[in-house]
């Protein structure tokens, strides 16, 4: 719930007697199931506006909003869905009475269809060399992205680690991991809402 529009300098003529009203609706799904996380805008003739999400019942409300024409955007949608794309025409009227395209509020949903588009894939990341005496693997990779790196010794370790907001990552070779000549680490990356990457295998190097 958000206090929009509250000056009636913002959104009308400063009249003390105009009366504000609220404007609410829902998103939804083609199941008309609600659409939590969806943000919102409205937005008024002179050009100002302000944003309000969806809670988990799908509804959204701008209060305080005054008499006047306004335009309401979907700007986000969440993650699995399209955005709605279509421009709405919201009126209030001197008595409060909202309708957005025409309709009355009430009979106003805004739908989302689902983004049925697959994944993409990760970035392989960037390992530097490994060798017999290396006690931290490190590279570079998308920030924010989780990196794993698999050791091939017999207890077949596996750690992980975030990759930094400068790009590196590092990941210290657990205790009782011997690094021998010739074997392959193995180091993945996954970014938020993607597949993992193909993975990098880096062959330990012997110190010569």
């Amino acid at each position: 719930m958000f206090n929009l529009f509250s000056g009636l300098s913002l959104f009308g003529g400063g009249n003390g007697n105009v009366q504000a009203a609220n404007v609410c609706f829902q998103a939804i799904d083609p199941d008309d199931c609600p659409v939590c996380g969806a943000v919102y805008r409205l937005t008024c003739a002179c050009g100002k506006y302000l944003n309000a999400i969806t809670g988990r019942n799908g509804c959204v409300t701008f209060c305080g909003v005054c008499p006047g024409t306004y335009t309401l955007t979907q700007v986000a949608a969440p993650f699995g869905f399209l955005p709605d794309g279509a421009t709405h025409s919201v009126t209030v009227s001197n008595r409060c009475c909202v309708k957005i395209d025409g309709l009355p509020m009430r009979c106003f949903q805004s739908i989302n269809q689902r983004d049925n588009t697959p994944p993409g894939q990760s970035d392989q990341p960037l390992v530097n060399p490994i060798s017999t005496e290396t006690i931290t693997v490190s590279g570079f990779g998308t920030p924010g992205c989780k990196i794993r790196v698999d050791f091939p010794g017999p207890m077949r370790c596996r750690c992980c680690a975030c990759v930094r907001r400068d790009g590196t990552w590092s990941v210290d070779v657990p205790a009782g991991e011997a690094l021998l000549e010739g074997e392959t680490v193995t180091v993945t990356q996954t970014c938020p809402c993607m597949l993992p990457s193909e993975p990098v295998g880096v062959v330990v190097e012997a110190i010569v």
